[in-house]
């Protein structure tokens, strides 16, 4: 019916249409099916940026290296300065000991009677030998001060204690190295510092070594 009312040119303009239509569907079909990857057509999933490694180590895996603890390490200033602070330590606890002793021994002279002792058995004044008693018991008490000076001083820098004895025992090697033969000394000239007690700096250590040499030279060219 169509047919009949269409003209002919139409259906035949409409003919060709669908035509020359096919043939374009079937190249498109055809190219994309070229340009499609063989493995999105297996249905296998496409490759993608390879995941990055987990930063989570490994049982396996070595521990990272620990930082060195300086604390263990005692250079030649802190040496000479925590010597220093001991030699405080010492002083102040034998002048606490050389006090304490005396007023003890002053405590119990005066429950004796001094006056018959020191009479009958060294036939000394008793003046004399109360103050000998006296002063006996304060250089006791002073000379005891270093040991109780030693003790408050490890406890307070306990840590340093080990570094400390290895930089004590080094050092009097040094000292022991350089310093000069004392068998030329005599009084007017003594060998500078013999035991170095006096070397408290690095500055002081080099002054030592300066001392110890022009003694020497002395002693060589025979002026000492």
């Amino acid at each position: 019916m169509l047919r009949l009312l269409l003209p002919r040119s139409t259906g035949c303009r409409l003919s060709s249409t669908a035509r020359t239509s096919r043939p374009g569907v079937t190249r498109a079909t055809a190219l994309s099916a070229t340009s499609t990857p063989s493995h999105y057509s297996t249905g296998s999933p496409a490759p993608g940026p390879s995941a990055p490694a987990s930063a989570t180590p490994s049982p396996t895996s070595p521990p990272p290296a620990k930082p060195n603890n300086a604390d263990g390490d005692l250079d030649w200033n802190t040496f000479f300065r925590l010597r220093r602070v001991r030699r405080w330590h010492n002083l102040i606890a034998s002048v606490f000991t050389s006090s304490g002793s005396t007023v003890v021994a002053v405590g119990i002279l005066s429950q004796f009677d001094i006056d018959t002792f020191g009479n009958q058995v060294f036939g000394l004044d008793p003046i004399l030998f109360m103050g000998l008693l006296t002063v006996s018991s304060g250089a006791f008490g002073w000379l005891a001060g270093p040991s109780l000076g030693n003790v408050l001083f490890g406890l307070r820098h306990k840590r340093h204690k080990a570094q400390l004895d290895l930089k004590e025992k080094e050092l009097y090697a040094r000292i022991k190295r350089y310093r000069v033969d004392p068998s030329a000394q005599s009084m007017n000239n003594p060998v500078p510092d013999y035991y170095g007690e006096k070397i408290s700096s690095i500055d002081g250590y080099r002054q030592w070594l300066k001392d110890q040499k022009i003694y020497d030279r002395k002693r060589l060219r025979g002026i000492v």
